[in-house]
């Protein structure tokens, strides 16, 4: 029984089929082929482009931001600007810090002094209480050797006689002693009486300011003498002062469109090499080693 169900199932099925692949084949046959071109008619009305305007953009109008209760401006949409002022606060107000001076242009090199052409650098003395019998350590700038020398000789290599050595004691606020050691020399070049002071350097009358500029590398004058006027890189000057003790210069930078006229006092940059005098130990024998302890005293 069950075998006669499963044939007529099996029958049924076949029939389904083949039912199904004959109705497939009718329409594949009557159905257009996608490949094939569409043939299709314009309308009577075709299109044509048509013109958009800009649209006008709308003004509008934004408030200031009005002042609050701790005097800053600011609002909603509007945000306080922060500046900083020129103590380095917070500020609302705007400030831009002020235009860099205009430079001076010149600067003081030095003061170029000449030395005097002897020197004392030190003393030996074999009797503190006799002067004459003290020898004197001098230094010949031009031939740049030592010469010794004691009250009353002359030295005619070096033009001069040593006419008188002096020690002045005095004593300061404390009651120490300090000693002001002076030669008195005759110059036979010019005659005249000369003053030399131990630990203190003679230069002659002479001397030559020597001006410079950080603006011009090439600048380069050399004055002898006050009230000068000349040009520098950045202005007009006028030399108005020179101070020998100060190591100074007091110039006049001259007006000149907007700029004003300036006065400064310019120290020199580079001190005067030979300000100080080296002092040149001579060889000493045992007897002036000894006079020099003596001499401490």
């Amino acid at each position: 029984m069950n075998k006669i169900y499963d044939k007529l199932l099996f029958t049924i099925s076949v029939l389904v089929l083949a039912g199904g692949v004959l109705l497939y084949v009718q329409k594949s046959g009557s159905a257009p082929s996608l490949n094939a071109p569409i043939d299709v008619q314009p309308a009577d009305n075709p299109y044509r482009p048509e013109t958009v305007s800009s649209p006008t953009p709308a003004e509008v109008n934004w408030p200031e931001a009005s002042e609050q209760s701790t005097g800053w401006r600011y609002d909603v949409f509007t945000p306080p600007k922060i500046f900083i002022d020129e103590n380095g606060q917070f500020s609302e107000e705007g400030w831009e810090p002020p235009a860099p001076p205009a430079p001076f242009g010149i600067y003081l090199a030095e003061i170029d002094r000449k030395p005097y052409r002897i020197q004392i650098e030190g003393y030996m003395q074999e009797d503190p209480a006799d002067t004459s019998k003290t020898l004197l350590l001098l230094f010949n700038e031009e031939a740049q050797k030592q010469v010794r020398a004691r009250p009353g000789d002359e030295n005619l290599d070096a033009e001069f006689k040593l006419l008188s050595f002096d020690i002045e004691r005095l004593r300061d606020k404390d009651k120490n002693i300090q000693k002001i050691a002076r030669a008195t020399i005759l110059d036979q070049r010019s005659g005249e009486e000369v003053v030399l002071t131990h630990g203190e350097r003679r230069y002659d009358s002479g001397f030559t300011v020597v001006i410079r500029s950080d603006e011009d590398a090439s600048f380069n004058i050399e004055l002898a003498e006050a009230a000068f006027e000349f040009e520098g890189p950045t202005g007009h000057y006028t030399l108005l002062e020179i101070s020998l003790e100060e190591s100074s210069i007091k110039v006049k930078k001259h007006a000149v469109d907007k700029e004003e006229s300036e006065i400064r006092t310019l120290k020199a940059r580079a001190g005067d090499a030979s300000s100080m005098l080296p002092i040149t130990k001579p060889e000493t024998n045992a007897l002036e080693k000894a006079e020099n302890i003596f001499d401490m005293f």
